[in-house]
């Protein structure tokens, strides 16, 4: 879903712009509107629209000074200009921007709905990223890039001291940050990758992920990334020393411009390498000798998943303090060493893969069944898996809820087995009712989020800037195409078709008293114009609300 911003002084060509492209379903349009630039600008800094269409001829802040400041936040926006027969020298500065149209007010309301349709076409081959998974493959010497890599991963982990992070180091290692400043820190993570990829397959998937995140986020900061497993990506970033003009370089603004970007970045990997994945924004800076601690928040948050929790980009490491209702603790502790099966368990149950879990389960308990559970060997094994269990139960506020379903005292009671067999498949079953119990936690997560979405709806049917999917996505920490696509999977409805909905069943409550005027039965529920909300009841309910009236008297 695309978000397309109207711009105009004039009220009548702003409301009828949008009454005509909110009534074309097929182009799935996210649609905006303001009535002069600097509202424009405030809803720019809220949001990344892709598509602007606006006046180039408005009072205080005209369509070239409103281009300045949106290329300034948006570089990727594209921007077409509607204008009159005498303003081909404002339409020449314009057009010398690359994805800057425009057209002639007197061309109609077609060539209008043309011209979008082609900008959003544009924007589709945009996203297969072709172009972009292209370049610069071999712009690092392989060693440099081998070392840099090492490095990267372990300062996320945690594992250098304040002495090897310095910029005489970055720098032998080709490291554009400034080792002194803080960062900003971003984790990646593949939700889906196509079956049968060999190992240089796969790690070509991710190298073209990581050219795909460069180019949206090279315009404003600069970056390192480093893949930490199989699944995982982190980016530190910093912003650009030198940034362009209308962008003033702050790390909330920073924040702002990656957070927007981050949505095209998904879009791209989904339609250009078939990658879906989802990401956790860190919600502040932190010291690069402080990164490890950061990076298991970040690591715990993006396991914290909602509804199927595919694509998501969460934003508030909070939500697990309130979640919870104490301190988020560390995922595991990065510096315990374990067998790598039993690591590759623990994080096959973390990020909520049960097929992979049994797998690996098997894998770690099968061909031990000479062994009874007075052999020291079998019991290490069976603490170890039991420790994983344990220290999940209890990240997760879970062991209350387990403790129902099964004897969890058993865990720390090998001998309370009489054999092997039967202690793998107690283990099997705690497993399995762990992962039950993760999909009836990442249900009820769903639930209140929907719940809250609604709740806020019908509060607020009057004002229809509450009812934004860029607002409702705020309320909730989502991003907008992430709760769109979580409300369609959970309640079978467009969130746009239930917002509409709810308009007009609140208007058919009010229409029962005759003393509401039509017009106040319209702002009631949102409308700025009783003929606006005529003609939407009318395709709603296939009459009139006067119709409807008269409906009720004559029942």
């Amino acid at each position: 879903m695309y978000r397309m911003l109207i711009v105009d002084d004039e009220a009548i060509i702003t409301d009828g712009l949008f009454e005509v492209f909110e009534n074309l379903k097929h182009l799935e349009l996210d649609l905006y509107k303001a009535y002069s630039g600097h509202e424009a600008v405030q809803l720019c800094q809220r949001m990344r629209p892709d598509i602007v269409l606006s006046d180039i001829r408005m009072p205080e802040m005209d369509g070239l000074q409103l281009l300045e400041k949106i290329r300034g936040i948006w570089p990727k926006c594209r921007v077409i200009f509607l204008t009159g027969h005498n303003e081909f020298t404002y339409v020449y500065t314009a057009i010398q921007y690359e994805g800057v149209g425009y057209l002639l007010k007197t061309e109609g309301y077609d060539r209008i709905i043309q011209v979008v349709e082609q900008t959003l076409a544009d924007l589709d081959s945009e996203l297969k990223a072709e172009a972009l998974l292209e370049q610069a493959e071999t712009r690092l010497n392989a060693a440099q890039e081998l070392l840099q890599r090492d490095y990267l991963n372990g300062l996320v982990k945690g594992q250098h001291e304040g002495k090897d992070i310095n910029q005489r180091q970055f720098g032998e290692l080709g490291i554009t940050l400034d080792a002194d400043l803080p960062v900003l820190m971003m984790l990646g993570r593949l939700n889906s990758i196509p079956n049968g990829l060999s190992y240089s397959e796969k790690s070509h998937l991710l190298f073209s992920i990581r050219l795909i995140a460069e180019q949206y986020l090279s315009t404003h900061a600069e970056t390192a990334h480093v893949m930490v497993d199989s699944t995982d990506l982190v980016w530190l970033i910093q912003p650009r020393r030198e940034h362009p003009a209308g962008y003033d370089g702050s790390w909330e603004a920073l924040r702002m411009f990656v957070m927007g970007n981050v949505e095209l970045i998904q879009a791209a990997c989904r339609e250009s390498v078939g990658a879906l994945i989802s990401f956790a924004l860190d919600d502040s800076t932190v010291s690069l000798d402080q990164a490890g601690e950061r990076f298991s928040m970040l690591n715990m948050l993006v396991n914290y998943r909602i509804g199927q929790g595919s694509g998501m980009l969460l934003l508030d490491k909070h939500i697990l303090e309130r979640e919870l209702q104490r301190p988020a603790r560390h995922p595991r502790e990065s510096k315990h060493v374990r067998l790598a099966l039993l690591d590759k368990l623990s994080d096959a149950l973390e990020h909520g893969q049960k097929e992979e879990f049994g797998r690996l389960l098997a894998e770690l308990t099968g061909g031990k069944a000479e062994l009874d559970m007075q052999h020291i060997p079998s019991q290490e094994l069976y603490f170890s898996i039991s420790l994983i269990f344990l220290s999940y139960m209890n990240r997760w506020n879970l062991a209350e809820r387990a403790a129902a379903n099964t004897e969890l005292n058993r865990l720390m009671k090998p001998c309370s087995h009489s054999s092997w067999p039967e202690a793998v498949r107690f283990l099997a079953s705690v497993g399995s009712m762990l992962f039950e119990l993760q999909n009836v936690e990442q249900e009820r997560r769903a639930q209140t989020i929907i719940s809250a979405v609604q709740r806020h709806v019908q509060q607020h049917l009057d004002n229809p800037d509450e009812l934004s999917l860029v607002r409702l996505a705020e309320l909730v920490y989502f991003n907008p195409s992430y709760l769109s696509r979580l409300f369609k999977q959970e309640t079978g409805l467009n969130l746009s078709d239930y917002i509409n909905s709810s308009r007009m069943n609140k208007a058919m409550e009010l229409l029962k008293n005759p003393d509401v005027k039509i017009q106040e039965v319209a702002e009631r529920v949102g409308y700025n114009s009783a003929a606006n909300f005529a003609r939407s009841f009318r395709r709603y309910a296939q009459m009139t609300p006067q119709e409807y009236r008269v409906s009720l008297t004559s029942q």
